[in-house]
């Protein structure tokens, strides 16, 4: 039932939200459209200001609208405001326009299919563990913590819930502490299943080229 409710290339486009990992993010999943949205919000350490970077995906094709956000954000670099399309030959990292599955952000599918032990505790709720050395393509944590981790990496415990429409609305790991990774929850999310709007290539007023100080952040 679990496996069988994890978003695929088949699911209407959704809402996502990922926490619990170095660089939370969160945006719309869009897998039958081969499109998708992530949202970053950054915080600078130890400066009051947050980066938000937004990244929208159609047929392999990016556009990015990036500025700062606080009270100490003014005289950073300011960026326009509308999307700006990226050039791949000028990017050092290209996996943006690689072919991607985007149907299943927070990595799901590979939790529920190294979970043992899952019992429904109530209707549409189950609870069980799931082994975090099989799911390492999740990058939910680095090889230190699992290291860290030991034995305690191939049960930790997880919950989830899936609606009554039998889609997955979320999904929780209980990583422990050990090492230098203290306890904390990786947490997924995954809403508005068919109320979210169908991802599309920003209008041609919305957008423009990316500027030569976009290219300098990214590959910075």
């Amino acid at each position: 039932m679990l496996l069988k409710a994890v978003p695929d290339v088949k699911s209407p486009a959704f809402k996502f939200k990922l926490a619990g990992t170095e660089l939370p993010f969160s945006g719309v999943a869009d897998a039958a459209n081969n499109a998708s949205e992530i949202n970053i919000a950054q915080p600078l350490e130890d400066t009051g200001v947050t980066l938000k970077m937004d990244f929208r995906i159609v047929d392999q094709k990016v556009w990015v609208k990036i500025a700062y956000a606080g009270k100490k954000a003014a005289g950073l670099p300011t960026f326009p405001k509308k999307w700006m399309f990226l050039d791949p030959a000028k990017l050092k990292d290209k996996s943006w326009f690689e072919p991607q599955d985007d149907s299943d952000p927070g990595s799901a599918r590979v939790l529920v299919e190294n979970a043992a032990d899952v019992k429904q505790t109530s209707p549409g709720h189950f609870a069980g563990t799931t082994d975090l050395t099989k799911a390492t393509d999740a990058e939910i944590l680095d090889e230190a913590a699992l290291k860290a981790l030991g034995a305690a990496a191939t049960k930790v415990p997880f919950d989830a819930v899936v609606d009554e429409a039998g889609h997955l609305t979320s999904a929780v790991v209980k990583i422990p502490a050990a090492g230098k990774t203290k306890a904390h929850n990786y947490t997924v999310s995954y809403t508005a299943f068919g109320s979210t709007p169908k991802l599309a290539a920003p209008a041609a007023g919305e957008q423009q080229k990316a500027t030569a100080g976009t290219y300098e952040m990214l590959n910075g």
